[in-house]
């Protein structure tokens, strides 16, 4: 219990610190000698008496030097002290202003019944809050204002004055009782200032009023809680005479079992009935006495908040009323506490508006029952009463569950030929599971993917253009034309948390409004539900939702948003499913709402025709994460496609349709494709490849093939046609386009030494840059743009980019970071800004190995093989093992020399047929008049030898075809110069 509320925070004021008094200036000692002892010298040096003149000024300039420190001083601290009382003035505005400001807070925060008296609306918001809080009056309160700094008397005085604020609304908690003492008319008007505020906070639903006999309380009688049916706690006056205690046996809170509030009058404090737990004495009209608050002195001095009887008239009358408008007194009371869905809703007939057999409806209308008006069923029609419709409602008001039975009444009286839902869910869902079963439902809209939930909402400008065609086809103005009957069922959208969908996605506004403005002749229906109304929905958007209905919300602003009224916000909190419903200018009506079970779901759908036909969707489902050749085919024989290859299924929701994704060569140039790992590429390469429809070469991720692939290409620009494919598979469908497929292209550049790379770039470059102009078309897959490759994006005509690693990534190949989506199942990716779905590779039908590489030990012809080896010894040790009948001799050159060698070095005529000469390339040029004889009868070999080793041994600067980092190759020069790729021991 508190006597003011609490004070807010606020940053501490920060006083001046007190000057403090200038010291007395000294004698100006050294001012005085110096002239003295100058006049000493100069006569010292010169000899004239003449000088000694100076000496006499030494006295005075001392003193007048200690008369301008005086002065400097006095002139200091006058500056000090005004300084010093201006930054006391601002401290003592900045009190005064804080005080000021504290006090409007408080009284904000807790005001009291003239207020409520002139702001009846307003104040009356009866949102039945947990704890009750009276405003006695006005007095001092602890302010809770900081001063820092400063501790001289009169700042202790501004201290003082800071921590009391005066004029702070004096507050109690009712709770326990309260006990006025004092003169009889002052007392009454006190009392009466509590009953109003009592009125105020809590709604006739939770709290009843028992008033005492007399014209004291005459005013009272017309407040609905004085009618309030079984309320959760009750507030009771007695006047003069103890009462029996209430029916709980202490006073409580409303909302709990038994919980009584109760105000107790009298002229003495001995005739105050036991057990009050707040007593107030009132000496006058301007003074009273807190004696104690809380079971516990007080002693605190106040001016009480009195009202007189006529302040009060009209305020019950008023009170009640707006209590009728929000179903909670008067004819209110009629409404029942639940309403079952069955029995209401399954038999109203609403031609005639009486409950009676089922009917399919009319198809000029949508009407149908959603609960229980004050005279019975309580039926809207989204046509009649529409076209649109807003639903408000806070949390816990039933606001779900109104969705639930609206959809389930509108399916229970017409077939899905005559209305179609589309249900929006930005909760996760679970508020629609009873009725997504429903053949009604064409699709449900979940918060789950954003991305899945933005392009369903892109279909509606889609299905919007749909119901124009089909107007405009067959002649129509609108759904209702008898021309259109049969072609076009209404759509209901049901979006629940309208404002949450908003916040997500701002620019869907725009495309609510446009249906907003086109639905009614489209026969499509919106259904917009939020907790938050006022200030959510535009006016552009309000003007065309006529039907308005409202729960219980948080404040008149909510309600006045929705209905035009603040009944919405007085709904008692106990009253879920409790409606106010408003259609258009006419009065609103109280309404329960229906409560629908899963077994009502389960009758409706019994109840429902057996048909073959489900109704059209206005959005189709996601690409399914594994797309068939099957799946490509057929969609394909929808339309005539070019000579083109087939990559997957693209999807078009603006469009309400899947079409096939195909690259033409001829037409679309070069294709980069990017991905990470597992993303598919590899896949699509081999489905380009087993489509064949030109002449493809599908090169793997190896640098053997790979650098072949490219030198051979780069010579069939230049010249003639190279040899066959190594390493690769060619399908030849037609001289007029070639297609080479690069996989992984980044990763093989990798692994190739730095000359190679070089060298494989540019010659990658060059076919991009000059394939076009010879039918030459390159596939290039990719994981990462580095270095060189980052030109790729510029020399492909076309991109097609699966999942990266990283939206930087993304956006380096030249997307955007909104398109950027790393949920994408693998096969998934853009192609030309699309979302698309790579298409499964069907079986090629043979295993197409890379081309065997023949062994330097199988080199026919040769009776002597030379080795350039990294390890000459390893390399002699190897083809020893290797044992070829064709090169018995091994010889490690320098090892071994024969016995009639000059200085231990081998000519031609010591080696022999048959003979392997081994050595590294630094032996090799000790042997250079050797190497050069046998160079043009013996091939020469280079074992883990280096491009260094082979350019010092060969003396050429063109580079040999690239060899696999870690398989057994090696080069072979031939003796016509001719360099091939072997395989060594």
């Amino acid at each position: 219990m508190t006597v003011a509320p609490e004070p807010p925070t606020m940053d501490p004021i920060r006083l001046p610190t007190p000057p403090a008094p200038p010291g007395r200036p000294g004698f100006p000692l050294i001012a005085c000698v110096a002239p003295l002892v100058a006049a000493g010298l100069i006569w010292g040096i010169t000899g004239s008496a003449l000088v000694l003149v100076f000496a006499v000024l030494s006295p005075i300039i001392a003193v007048a030097g200690l008369l301008d420190g005086r002065r400097s001083t006095s002139r200091q601290r006058r500056r000090d002290v005004a300084g010093y009382a201006a930054q006391m003035a601002e401290a003592r505005d900045a009190v005064d202003q804080g005080l000021a400001r504290l006090r409007q807070e408080a009284w904000n925060a807790a005001p009291a019944a003239h207020w409520m008296l002139r702001n009846a609306h307003d104040a009356t918001r009866w949102a039945d809050p947990a704890t009750a809080s009276l405003v006695l009056g006005a007095g001092p309160g602890l302010s809770g204002l900081r001063l820092e700094g400063g501790d001289s008397a009169e700042q202790r005085e501004l201290r003082a004055r800071a921590a009391v604020l005066t004029g702070a609304p004096i507050t109690v908690d009712p709770a326990g009782g309260i006990g006025l003492v004092g003169p009889g008319l002052v007392v009454t008007s006190l009392a009466r200032s509590l009953v109003v505020q009592m009125v105020g906070q809590f709604s006739p639903r939770t709290l009843g009023v028992r008033i005492p006999a007399g014209d004291d309380w005459a005013w009272a009688v017309g407040l609905p809680h004085r009618s309030a049916v079984s309320p959760a706690g009750w507030l009771t006056i007695t006047a003069g005479t103890p009462e029996r205690p209430n029916r709980a046996g202490q006073p409580g809170q409303p909302g709990q079992s038994g919980g009584d509030f109760r105000i107790a009058l009298a002229e003495a404090g001995a005739t105050l009935p036991p057990g009050c737990a707040t007593i107030v004495r009132v000496h006058g009209a301007s003074e009273a006495e807190l004696v104690r608050m809380g079971g516990h002195p007080a002693g605190l001095h106040f001016v009480p908040h009195l009202v007189a009887e006529q302040q009060t008239a009209g305020f019950g009358a008023m009170l009640r009323r707006e209590a009728e408008a929000a179903g909670l007194a008067g004819s209110g009371d009629a409404l029942p506490e639940t309403v079952a869905f069955t029995p209401l809703c399954s038999g109203w007939d609403a031609d005639s508006g009486r409950v009676a057999g089922r009917t399919d409806g009319s198809p000029g209308g949508l009407a149908c029952v959603i609960g229980a008006g004050e005279q019975g069923p309580l039926s809207v029609d989204l046509v009649a009463d529409g076209p649109h419709a807003l639903v408000g409602g806070t949390t816990g008001s039933g606001k779900s569950e109104l969705l639930v039975t609206w959809v389930a009444a509108l399916a229970a009286r017409y077939p899905p030929s005559q209305v179609t839902f589309l249900l929006v869910d930005f909760k996760g869902g679970a508020a629609f599971d009873t009725v997504r079963e429903l053949p009604h439902c064409v699709g449900l809209i979940t918060d789950l993917d954003d991305r899945d939930a933005l392009r369903a909402l892109a279909s509606l400008a889609a299905e919007l253009r749909h119901r124009e065609r089909v107007l405009r086809d067959t002649g129509s103005r609108d759904i209702t034309d008898p021309r259109s009957a049969g072609r076009l069922p209404r759509l209901v959208i049901v979006v629940d948390e309208f404002a949450t969908m908003l916040d997500a996605f701002p620019t869907l506004h725009a495309l609510f409004v446009d249906i907003a403005a086109r639905g009614r002749s489209l026969g499509v229906h919106l259904v917009l539900c939020t907790q938050r109304p006022a200030g959510v929905v535009r006016d552009s958007l309000l003007a065309n939702c006529s039907l308005r209905l409202s729960l219980r919300v948080n404040n008149a602003a909510d309600s006045m948003a929705v209905i035009g009224s603040d009944a919405a916000a007085r709904i008692d909190t106990g009253r879920p499913g409790r409606c106010v419903v408003r259609r258009g200018p006419a009065a609103a009506q109280a309404c329960q709402v229906a409560t629908t079970t899963d077994g009502d779901i389960q009758a409706v759908l019994d109840a429902l025709p057996v048909s073959t036909q489900p109704p059209r969707r206005p959005w189709l489902d996601p690409l399914p994460r594994l797309v068939t050749a099957g799946q490509v085919a057929a969609l394909a024989a929808e339309g005539p496609l070019s000579p083109a290859f087939k990559l997957g299924l693209v999807d078009e929701p603006e469009l309400q349709r899947y079409t096939v994704a195909v690259y033409d060569p001829r037409a679309d140039g070069h294709l980069l494709v990017m991905g990470g790992a597992g993303t598919g590429k590899s896949t699509l390469l081999t489905a380009i490849a087993a489509q064949a429809p030109h002449r493809v070469d599908l090169i793997p991720a190896d640098v053997e093939a790979t650098w072949d692939a490219l030198v051979r290409a780069r010579a069939a620009l230049d010249g003639p046609a190279g040899p066959a494919p190594a390493g690769g598979r060619r399908h030849d469908a037609g001289p007029e386009c070639r297609v080479l497929l690069f996989d992984d292209m980044d990763a093989v550049l990798a692994r190739w030494g730095e000359e190679h790379r070089a060298a494989a770039l540019d010659l990658l470059i060059g076919l991009l840059r000059d394939g076009a102009q010879s039918g030459l078309r390159l596939v290039v897959t990719g994981q990462r743009l580095t270095g060189a490759l980052q030109a790729l994006p510029a020399l492909c005509q076309s991109r097609l980019v699966l999942r990266l690693p990283s939206v930087y990534e993304h956006q380096a190949v030249g997307e955007s970071t909104a398109s950027y989506d790393e949920t994408v199942p693998p096969g998934g990716g853009l192609w030309r800004g699309a979302r698309i779905q790579l298409m499964q590779a069907e079986p090629a039908g043979r295993n197409l190995e890379p081309a065997a590489v023949p062994s330097v030990l199988d080199e026919a012809g040769a009776s002597v093989l030379l080795v350039v080896a990294g390890s000459a010894a390893r390399s002699a040790a190897a083809i020893r093992a290797a044992a070829s009948p064709a090169f018995p001799h091994v010889a490690l050159l320098g090892a071994h020399p024969s016995a009639g060698a000059r200085d231990d070095r081998l000519v031609i005529s010591d080696v022999a047929a048959g003979t392997v000469l081994v050595g590294d390339a630094d032996t090799w040029q000790a042997h250079w008049s050797l190497l050069t004889g046998l160079r043009g009868v013996a091939p020469l070999v280079f074992d883990g030898a280096s491009l260094a080793d082979f350019r010092l041994v060969t003396r050429r600067r063109d580079l040999p075809p690239a060899l696999a980092p870690a398989g057994s190759r090696g080069w072979l020069v031939r003796p016509d110069g001719t360099v091939h790729r072997v395989t060594v021991p």
